[in-house]
């Protein structure tokens, strides 16, 4: 299980990539450490012996993401897919915190899916441990050959548990980052609900937005700043611009070019029909619908839509790095995004999409991450 160091406030996490020989855990494996920045990433290493192989390597996927005030690392392990280096599997699966299936999705290889998938099962329960209760993730892999399953079949067959399941295509590398973040995201959550970290603290101050009084812009500060100044406008002026509003960014990581002007910032408040933050973004009609959605009190539109502005602005950063799957929302807290809010706008973002119940807090909290990832990224 999870490794907590409370001295120096790390939080170690252990991923395996589980599945048949020949499926595409290795080359997933190598993926994402091709991915990373060397500065991120330990050695790949191969711990080999005359019959087998695992690979593994310590992997820092945010720069300056923290849970809990706990930064996390996470060792990635590959298993041995033949079923007779069965010690191996079982002695590499020990302690996970979660595990990535690599199904095959050839045809002809789903006996060997379903096999591997059982032998996880038992060495799970030979640990004490039951499937049911493990962050698991399905990556269905080599989509880019012939005779492929659908994805609707292989769920079918593989995937009664109903957990998240991806498309993949290691060799290019397709969908390999956001089967890992899926999977990083349920561990965070997990430990969290099982109190690895203690109990929540409680927070010193509760923003109010029942308030009629209060402009859309005061409740969207109030709801993603979680301060009380007296202006909301300088609330929000101070926050994007004073670098010590952000204790959780290093001192290196709060570029003042990296934030628009004060000027600019009052000008997108003022705004033509009153306070706005439409005219920070290229597209200022879908921010302009955003905020109709928010205080008409269409909220799962509303989060819909900064869940999808906030992953076009991530994978324009991916692209502009060079960098390979861009889809990956892992880049958020490269960013300098706190972990503890990222973490929260994932799971309204799933709430949201799940049909299940929101209110005014869930909307501004989303809104405020998409600004707040636009100031950021501002030149």
């Amino acid at each position: 299980m999870a490794q907590v160091n409370p001295l120096t406030r790390e939080l170690l996490v252990k991923l395996v990539y589980y599945g048949p020989g020949l499926g595409g855990k290795t080359t997933s494996l190598q993926c994402v450490h091709g991915a990373s920045p060397p500065e991120t990433r330990g050695q790949l290493v191969s711990l080999a012996t005359p019959v087998d192989r695992t690979l593994y390597f310590d992997f820092l996927p945010l720069r300056a993401r923290t849970v809990r005030d706990h930064q996390v690392r996470l060792q990635l392990f590959t298993v041995p897919g033949q079923v007779y280096f069965n010690a191996t599997r079982k002695l590499v699966l020990t302690g996970a915190d979660g595990v990535i299936f690599v199904a095959d999705s050839q045809v002809q290889r789903h006996d060997a899916n379903l096999e591997s998938l059982e032998n996880l099962t038992a060495n799970l329960k030979e640990q004490g441990r039951r499937l049911d209760d493990l962050c698991l993730v399905f990556e269905y892999n080599k989509r880019d050959l012939d005779s492929v399953m659908s994805t609707d079949e292989m769920d079918r067959t593989l995937n009664k548990l109903r957990r998240p399941s991806f498309p993949t295509i290691a060799t290019d590398g397709d969908g390999i980052m956001a089967t890992l973040d899926r999977l990083v995201e349920d561990v965070l959550e997990d430990l969290e609900r099982r109190g690895t970290f203690g109990p929540k603290p409680i927070a010193s101050v509760t923003p109010s937005f029942e308030a009629p009084e209060k402009t859309l812009e005061e409740q969207m500060s109030d709801a993603a700043m979680g301060a009380e100044w007296k202006s909301s406008a300088e609330r929000a002026l101070m926050h994007a611009t004073n670098p010590s509003y952000f204790p959780e960014a290093s001192d290196q990581e709060r570029a003042p070019s990296r934030f628009p002007s004060r000027a600019s910032i009052g000008g997108a408040l003022r705004g033509p029909r009153g306070p706005s933050w439409a005219l920070l973004f290229a597209d200022m009609e879908a921010i302009e619908a955003l905020e109709k959605d928010i205080a008409s009190g269409r909220y799962a539109s509303a989060i819909a839509k900064c869940d999808r502005l906030v992953r076009g602005l991530l994978e324009e950063t991916a692209i502009s790095a060079g960098m390979s799957g861009t889809e990956s929302p892992l880049l958020a807290p490269w960013l300098g995004i706190q972990s503890g809010r990222w973490l929260a706008f994932r799971q309204i973002v799933r709430r949201a999409r799940d049909g299940g119940p929101l209110d005014l807090r869930d909307a501004l909290h989303s809104y405020g991450m998409l600004i707040q990832l636009r100031l950021t990224l501002a030149p």
